[in-house]
């Protein structure tokens, strides 16, 4: 339900909710704290003053479970921020109605488009394509070593799930060299690659390769943009202890996320 309160209680309420979700752990250790883990009711008191309007989710028992936030737009496109989502209450779709209320707010205003900016590395984007959103731009993000992407969802059209990363990304948005991940049983490997017309394509000639360095079953687990052509990396550790599978901007600052799957 949209929160149409404006007062004190309501920003405190916002805050905890985001300070809850954002500290309780990133898919990938190790990776700077995010921005909501210090909200403060202040901050969204600031927010609502601008024209920022929020959805809250409770529970059976009236306790509030979740929250996001949306800018109105002059140019017809609601931007989101911060969906939060009790620790507790994951797994029970309350991100994805929480979603679907905000959008359902947006058309009802009469907006043509919800924009979000998404973390890479956090692994956000898969559950926004999900929602139907599609990426439209790769970006370094402006205050930490991390990848960002724009996604768009437009309000005229059904809703339908997206397969992450092709469905949401049909054409790739990055032309340069690429570093693809793949793990398996002996650790895991990035090997470089080009993405032309079709990426899917581009990474499935790599799987055989893959299994051949890290293993049969090998899977992909995403791919980085790079400023200039990589080698071949072998770790014999899973992933996520592999610092530049985790963060590859803390790594080389010309490299940027492009797509993470889970594991």
């Amino acid at each position: 339900m949209e929160t149409r309160e404006r007062g004190p209680a309501v920003a405190e309420r916002t805050a905890a909710l985001a300070r809850a979700a954002f500290r309780a752990g990133d898919r990938y250790p190790g990776l700077p704290p995010a921005d909501g883990s210090a909200e403060t009711a202040g901050d969204v008191l600031a927010e609502l003053a601008r024209g920022t309007r929020i959805w809250t989710g409770f529970d059976r028992h009236g306790e509030a479970v979740g929250c996001v936030r949306a800018v109105p737009g002059a140019d017809g496109a609601w931007a989101v921020r911060r969906l939060a989502v009790a620790p507790r209450a994951r797994g029970r779709s309350v991100g994805r109605l929480l979603m679907r209320a905000l959008e359902d707010g947006a058309r009802a205003a009469g907006a043509a488009r919800v924009v979000l900016d998404a973390v890479v590395e956090r692994g956000n984007p898969p559950f926004y394509c999900r929602l139907g959103y599609r990426t439209t731009a790769h970006f370094p993000g402006p205050d930490k070593p991390l990848s960002e992407v724009r996604m768009e969802k437009d309000l005229a059209t059904p809703d339908g799930e997206l397969s992450y990363p092709w469905g949401g990304e049909p054409f790739p948005l990055w032309d340069g060299p690429l570093r693809v991940w793949f793990c398996g049983p002996r650790g895991t490997v990035a090997l470089p690659a080009v993405p032309g017309p079709r990426p899917e394509a581009a990474v499935a000639a790599l799987a055989g390769r893959a299994a051949w360095q890290v293993g049969a079953g090998a899977r992909f687990r995403g791919a980085d943009g790079l400023a200039c052509p990589g080698g071949v990396l072998v770790d014999p550790r899973p992933a996520e202890a592999v610092p530049a599978f985790v963060m590859p901007r803390g790594v080389d600052g010309g490299a940027l996320a492009l797509w993470r799957t889970g594991g």
